[in-house]
This record gives C-alpha cells, structure tokens and sequence, in this order.
C-alpha cells in the first residue's frame, strides 16, 4: 500500500491538535455572535464621539454615516464600536452579501492563518489557481472567457483590461462607455466614470466617448435606436479600442435593459470591431447568475468581464485572443491570502447552496423585497415610486427624489437602523445591495417595516 504523502501545510491542518484548536475556536466565535441582536443599544460608558472625531483628524474628512465597526456581526447585523447594532442594507457598497463574521469564511481564514499576508503575482500560493479555476469552469462552457488576472481591487482589474484592449488595438486608445457610467476611482477610471464631480481638479485626456444607456421610461425601439445610433456616429469618426458597459448601472440609478436591447447594441459593436467589456464589479452574483451577462444570456459577446466586491478578491477574465503580452501587468499584489481563501468559499456557497438560477434563494428573497415594496408603494404612492430590481440589486425613488429629500430620509433611515446609500440623480434612489447570502423572509419584513416608519417620519416633516 502506498503512503500518503503530504506537505507540512497539509500535515498542520490535518493534524488532530489544529481541528480541535479550530472547533473550539468556531464554537468560541458563535457565542459571542449569538448575542449581537438588531435590540442592542448603544453603551453609554463607550467614548465613541472621539473614535469618530479621530477618524476625521487622521483623514481629514469624516465619515458619511457616523458608523465604525466593532469587528463582529451576525448574519445581516453589524456591531458598531460602541454597541448598537444595525441592519446592513449596503454592505459596504456590495461587499459583504454573506453578511459579518459568517463561519464558513471564518473556517477557512483559520485554514490560512499560518500562511502569508498577501500573495503577489512572482511568488502566489495556491489559493490563487484554486480559484481562478474554479471561476473560469464556470463561465467557459458558454464563453469564450478562458484565463484570468487576479488584482487587489476593482480599479486595478478595470486598469488591467483598459490595457489590455488598447494592446490588441494599438495605436487605438480610446473606449466607448455609457452615460452616467462609474469605472473606478484612478486617473484613467475616474475619466471613465461619467461625472465630474469626481475629477475636480484632475486633468482629463480624451480617452472616453459615451453613448446614451438604456432609459427605462422609454420603449425598447427608441433605447435600440438611440444607443446603436449614437455608436454608429462615433464609430464613423475615428477607431476605439473597445466598449465598456455596466449592464446594471450602479450610481447610475440601477438602470438597465431586456435582453434585445443588449443583443442589439452587442452585434452593432461587434460589426464595428469592438471588444466588449463588462463591468460587473458590483453586480457579480447578485442577479441570479455568477454574471449578470449570464442571466441575461449575452455569453458569446463578452470579450472580458471584471468582477470584485461580494468576491472579496477582483479579477479579469478574457479570451486567449487577447491575452496580454508578458510585460503589460504585473504588480506586487495579487491580493491578500484570506481574500482568495474567502473568494473561493464565496464561490462554493453561491453555486453549491441553492442561491443561483430563477428559483434560487437570490431570486425568491428578490421577489420578496419587490413585493413588499411594491405593497408599501400602492398604500403610499406619495411615498415610494420607481422600484428597480434586479436580483440583489434593490433602488426605489423616496417622495420627489430630490437629493435633499433623499438624504434627509437616509439618515433617518440610519438612525432607525438600517443602512442604506443613494444612487442615481433626477430623481435620486434609495440604493441597497442587501446580503441576500444570510438574509431571510423575517428580516425583508423587518426592514421594510422601518423603511414604512421612517417614510411615515420624514413625510410628518
């Protein structure tokens, strides 16, 4: 018989004395999870006006929500340092859809804290193709999406494929997006991003050209003519590298399309020689599918599709067609070992636990969120209009959505509770990517219970 062999990683986790170490630990952690309840108050012997105010000293601006965590949470609730607890319905702008302090990702964080801090791109461990493979055997039975580049952040991955396009397309440089698209917040994505707010100062270069993105007030036939009109124009007048899409828009007021909007759009683009690119570093698993271009069945168009947010690590995948040239990405960074650790489990969780495809738990808890909102919206038209959902991607209109009236509800809002952001501009929406991973029917209702209340509160005023 033969011997098994193993690697001293293999032989410390394996071993009897770390399983116990982290049984005990795991039992350890749902103790004191157990006890953080949405009734938690604040506590009055917590100085936590100077952690705020130390926040604002050290970078010089304060925070939006006067919020900073404990380091624990149960499910969708979060601890706040000073005790009280919240509901949270934006999970940092999409990134904890599985909630706080869940197990399974503490278990495998435990698995890797002997390991390095961070992975790089000359020395990554394991992690790094355990999870690359597991992405990509997903999405290249229908795509032709075949390899991938790990980075540290959305930005990074959204750089990774501007260059990649431009290197395909060279001397070519400019990229087509969409209006009131968002791209990132570096020089070149931050001039993507289409709004000046977010480049005051900044020096632009002519890199982007935009085309209308769908309106959802409008027919299909006007969207179709508008958008593949404005693409011929620009096509006309000179050569571009690639079109880039968020198929969602997310500041851009959760607005999208039907499927033959995009198909349309896509085979113009292709006739133009364009690359497409999708920008799905926020609405990676949260409509149904792994990728919103997949549940939307765009699969043979996509060239490249960036990801982050609820997986934790972000990524590009693309063809071979393009794959890039040695040279042209690199970085010290890849990301740190309890990002790939928990990106992997992350995949598992989605594709292995009932949560994906039109009856999985994303989309009932969806139709939950939708029915009580739209319940709500026909008791108080005045109060709630333009609902926009698409899987875990939850917006509705306040009163007039005027910014003022929004934000005013919002920390309202905030105060009774439940965390929530804002998107969109005339109107403005009530934005929240809920983490749909660990939320049920009892708390949808909780929540829209104080949404009713705080909506009942700010119309009193």
């Amino acid at each position: 018989m033969k011997t098994q062999s193993y690697t001293q990683y293999q032989a410390l986790i394996q071993s009897s004395e770390f399983k116990k170490l982290k049984e005990d630990f795991l039992s350890l952690m749902e103790k004191y999870t157990s006890s953080v309840q949405f009734e938690n108050q604040a506590i009055p012997e917590i100085d936590y006006q100077s952690a705020l105010d130390e926040f604002l000293e050290l970078r010089g601006r304060g925070l939006f929500y006067p919020t900073i965590q404990s380091g624990l949470g149960r499910g969708p609730l979060y601890e706040q340092l000073n005790g009280e607890v919240k509901y949270d319905m934006v999970t940092g702008i999409g990134v904890n859809f599985f909630g706080h302090s869940h197990p399974r990702f503490a278990s495998t964080l435990f698995d890797g804290v002997v390991n390095d801090v961070m992975q790089g791109n000359l020395q990554p461990g394991v992690e790094a193709t355990v999870f690359l493979r597991r992405l990509i055997d997903q999405v290249s039975k229908k795509s032709r999406l075949e390899q991938g580049w790990i980075m540290g952040s959305g930005t990074m991955v959204n750089e990774v494929a501007l260059k990649i396009l431009r290197q395909k397309k060279s001397p070519a440089s400019k990229i087509i997006a969409f209006e009131d698209c968002f791209c990132g917040r570096s020089t070149a994505m931050q001039e993507i991003t289409d709004n000046p707010k977010y480049r005051q100062g900044q020096p632009t270069y002519g890199i982007v050209d935009y085309i209308p993105h769908y309106h959802m007030e409008d027919s299909l036939d006007v969207n179709i003519e508008r958008t593949v009109s404005a693409l011929k124009v620009l096509c006309q007048k000179e050569d571009y590298v690639g079109l880039m899409i968020e198929l969602v828009q997310g500041e851009g007021g959760f607005s999208f399309g039907p499927k033959d909007y995009y198909v349309a759009v896509f085979e113009e683009a292709k006739k133009q020689g364009l690359y497409i690119w999708a920008d799905e570093i926020q609405t990676f698993g949260r409509t149904g599918e792994l990728f919103c271009y997949q549940t939307f069945g765009l699969d043979e168009y996509v060239d490249l599709v960036t990801a982050g947010k609820m997986l934790q690590s972000c990524v590009v995948l693309y063809t071979k067609e393009i794959c890039p040239q040695p040279g042209l990405v690199a970085g010290t960074f890849a990301g740190s070992t309890s990002a790939l650790r928990t990106a992997k489990v992350t995949l598992d969780l989605l594709l292995d636990e009932g949560f994906l495809g039109p009856e999985g738990k994303i989309q009932k808890l969806s139709d939950e969120f939708r029915k009580q909102l739209e319940s709500l919206s026909s008791e108080h038209p005045h109060w709630v209009s333009q609902i926009r959902i698409l899987g875990g991607m939850i917006a509705f209109q306040p009163f007039d959505g005027s910014m003022e009236r929004v934000k005013s509800f919002l920390f309202k809002l905030f105060e009774a509770g439940v965390v929530a952001f804002s998107c969109g501009h005339g109107p403005y929406l009530v934005r929240m990517l809920p983490p749909f991973g660990v939320m049920t029917k009892d708390d949808i209702s909780k929540v829209v219970s104080i949404i009713e209340s705080t909506l009942e509160k700010e119309a009193s005023e």
